[in-house]
């Protein structure tokens, strides 16, 4: 089985997954679980705020493809159709490949800053 339908077929799982949720969001308004009732004091929080704007990335992709050798080998398309990603929630990656010898490598750097 190619990596590529491998991939897939683990995008759909985490797809179906997801869309199975058991647990229902809870109504606007609605009281939250006991377990989040009561506020941190900020006296506590003090010691485990950021404070800084110093933002540091790094994506170490390093990989190289080398004497490799298809022979006889038979490529073809792959799609991602209309309302493949309908109810995706976050940030979706979708990598499709469709040849030989190829080197995919994919990494995603989320900078969330709340003010």
């Amino acid at each position: 089985m190619s990596h590529v339908t491998l991939l897939l077929l683990a995008a759909a799982a985490l797809l179906a997954a997801t869309a199975a949720r058991s647990d229902p969001l809870p109504a606007p308004g609605a009281s939250p679980p006991a377990a989040f009732s009561a506020a941190v004091p900020d006296s506590e929080l003090a010691g485990n705020r950021g404070g800084t704007t110093t933002i540091s990335n790094l994506n170490d992709l390093n990989a190289s493809v080398y004497n490799n050798t298809a022979l006889d080998s038979v490529t073809g398309s792959n799609y991602v159709t209309d309302g493949a990603l309908t109810g995706n929630s976050g940030f979706s990656t979708v990598i499709q490949n469709s040849g030989n010898n190829v080197l995919i490598q994919n990494a995603t750097i989320l900078n969330l800053q709340v003010q």
